[in-house]
């Protein structure tokens, strides 16, 4: 499993860097479906795999779920991570429409 794309956050709190990271989708050995896994380093701290049909649509869910747990959690929501030292704010991954009251843009 590769990775093939990273975005790195400052912290608020701390010279350290939070990563988040997506693989490129795999197909599920015995099945059609494929898979595709993202994780985000701490304060969030979470790595999951999402499913889907194709490797395009396991693609685009991991990009989407990986957006939700960034902009909904509550380090985003408290300015505790940002880009070049801004917290808060433009994350440059576009956000579920569900998170368009508090991202800058929509995926």
């Amino acid at each position: 499993m590769g990775r093939i794309a990273e975005a790195v956050f400052d912290l608020s709190h701390s010279e350290e860097k939070m990563g988040a990271r997506i693989y490129a989708p795999e197909q599920d050995q015995g099945s059609e479906d494929w898979s595709c896994t993202f994780e985000i380093d701490a304060p969030i701290s979470v790595r999951r795999t999402i499913f889907g049909v194709s490797s395009m649509q396991a693609l685009v869910l991991g990009l989407k779920t990986m957006a939700a747990y960034l902009y909904g959690s509550e380090a985003y929501q408290n300015g505790e991570f940002g880009l070049h030292g801004a917290v808060g704010g433009d994350l440059s991954i576009p956000a579920p429409s569900e998170f368009l009251d508090v991202a800058p843009f929509p995926f």
